[in-house]
């Protein structure tokens, strides 16, 4: 809508015009939501003649397989744990819930942790960004481990008719994985400024003999698992805008506080994804690679996971058939 000359004023987020001696009030809304839409799950062949790994071998075969120790212990709590099935958002899956959110297992989970901490560590993160209450316990722990600050994105039902102005910036729609509907993920502004002024306060503080000092914010996200990246890119690209923001908000104050002028550089940017679990055949390394430019750290990469006869396909060690093991509980 355009008055011409007219005068005008901000008033609750609303313009309000003055046109020829009447008011006209003109609403500005955000645009809608950013939305994401889950790709369907990449299909599997049947299992044929796939050689799996017996019950009775299967401790051995880890022992002697090319995964790392975290990737050993992370699998025999998955074997022991985990099971097919079939999620109404997300097709077959797995469930892992006692292994990655309702316990916490430093048996099968310490040695995961410590080789995640230490890519956060050599990435130099100074946030970790986690997705929805399944992802923060794993994501907890990893933040603990690595010494680094870590943010929620909280999940809520969206609500088409609500004003995108309602939301928090860099809240996003995506379909829920258990087949809830659509949900909003939102970070917490508070929480996020409270961390992002802690970080970049330090980083002024070692550069205040420099004539331009850089404030940096090095992101990472962190999920229990990558099904097809469709989630991580959604809070990536989630990451930057509220970490933009965050890191506009502190210069501001910054400046305002102690009147240093000095011109600074300024970046964001989303720098590793960690995981316990990736679904390798949906080609999620790929997807992050492509749009972001990050190869993902996962614990396993599942190359298979079949309904009937239960199994499961492990990158660097191979099938093995869960009802096989199921006696041994």
């Amino acid at each position: 809508m355009s008055l011409g000359r007219c005068g005008g004023r901000m008033s609750d987020g609303k313009m309000v015009e003055e046109a020829g001696g009447a008011l006209v009030e003109v609403v500005f809304r955000r645009p809608a939501l950013r939305r994401y839409e889950r790709p369907h799950e990449a299909p599997l062949p049947p299992l044929g003649d796939a050689v799996s790994i017996p019950a009775t071998a299967v401790n051995d075969a880890i022992g002697a397989s090319a995964l790392s120790a975290g990737g050993r212990d992370l699998l025999r709590g998955l074997l022991r744990l985990g099971r097919p099935a079939v999620f109404p958002g997300g097709g077959i899956g797995i469930e892992y819930g006692s292994l990655l959110k309702t316990a916490v297992r430093p048996d099968y989970l310490a040695a995961h942790l410590r080789e995640a901490a230490a890519h956060l560590q050599e990435r130099r993160v100074g946030l970790l960004v986690v997705p929805g209450m399944s992802g923060y316990p794993v994501g907890a722990m990893y933040a603990l481990a690595a010494g680094v600050p870590a943010i929620l994105l909280k999940k809520q039902a969206h609500d088409p008719a609500r004003d995108p102005a309602d939301y928090p910036p860099g809240s996003f729609v995506i379909p829920s994985y258990t087949g809830e509907g659509d949900v909003v993920m939102s970070a917490d502004p508070a929480a996020m400024a409270d961390i992002v002024d802690a970080v970049l306060a330090a980083q002024i503080e070692r550069q205040r003999d420099l004539a331009v000092p850089t404030l940096s914010l090095r992101v990472a996200g962190a999920d229990d698992i990558i099904v097809k990246a469709t989630m991580s890119q959604a809070v990536s690209e989630s990451a930057l805008v509220v970490g933009r923001a965050a890191l506009s908000s502190f210069r501001q104050e910054y400046r305002a506080r102690t009147g240093d002028g000095r011109a600074m550089r300024e970046t964001v940017e989303v720098v590793a994804w960690v995981t316990p679990l990736l679904k390798g055949y949906n080609r999620p390394r790929e997807h992050l690679r492509r749009t972001l430019g990050i190869e993902p750290f996962a614990g396993l990469t599942i190359t298979g996971v079949h309904l009937d006869p239960p199994a499961l396909g492990i990158d660097g060690f191979g099938v093995v058939m869960l009802a096989e093991r199921a006696h041994q509980r």
